[in-house]
């Protein structure tokens, strides 16, 4: 079982998680803990009851969700998810990067992703390969139990340089 150690961040205060990201450590991406001061991808943002934000590593979020008395049931079901989304991003993103390498080799260059807007609940995702000289063409991905805007902002903070819109 997981120690619950106070570092920076009491543990006699409420918080809430008010926003989640995974933001890569590559080319001196990501943040540092407000909680625990270690180089952190995966934040979580969350606020005090003197609406106080930090940004905090999911192992310190961890320890604060296992004092039962800080955070409400919602949020723990919500880190729960996040957490479980993380990895189905990053192999995405991965097929992202083989596409792009790929395609570099017949001189063409990824400078996009463009997201059909969901209007009904589903696991496939279609969207559509910009690139700077040809024509966009539409593909999908299957990504269970994905929050859209999650993935989006997930997707911009690994591919700054990509454009990644929805339409």
């Amino acid at each position: 079982m997981k120690n619950i150690i106070q570092r920076s961040l009491p543990l006699n205060v409420k918080y809430l998680i008010i926003d989640k990201q995974y933001i890569p450590l590559e080319n001196s991406f990501g943040c540092f803990c407000d909680n625990c001061h270690k180089l952190i991808a995966n934040i979580a943002t969350v606020k005090n009851d003197n609406n106080e934000t930090f940004n905090i590593g999911f192992d310190c979020l961890e320890t604060l969700l296992l004092n039962n008395s800080l955070l409400s049931t919602n949020d723990i079901i919500e880190y729960q998810r996040v957490k479980l989304m993380i990895p189905k991003v990053l192999r995405f993103s991965k097929i992202i990067k083989e596409t792009a390498i790929l395609n570099r080799e017949n001189n063409l260059t990824l400078t996009g992703i463009r997201f059909e807007k969901q209007t009904y609940p589903s696991e496939f995702y279609v969207f559509y390969w910009l690139f700077d000289r040809a024509t966009p063409y539409n593909s999908y991905v299957k990504l269970k139990d994905m929050d859209f805007d999650f993935l989006l902002i997930t997707l911009k903070n690994i591919f700054p340089k990509l454009e990644i819109q929805t339409i």
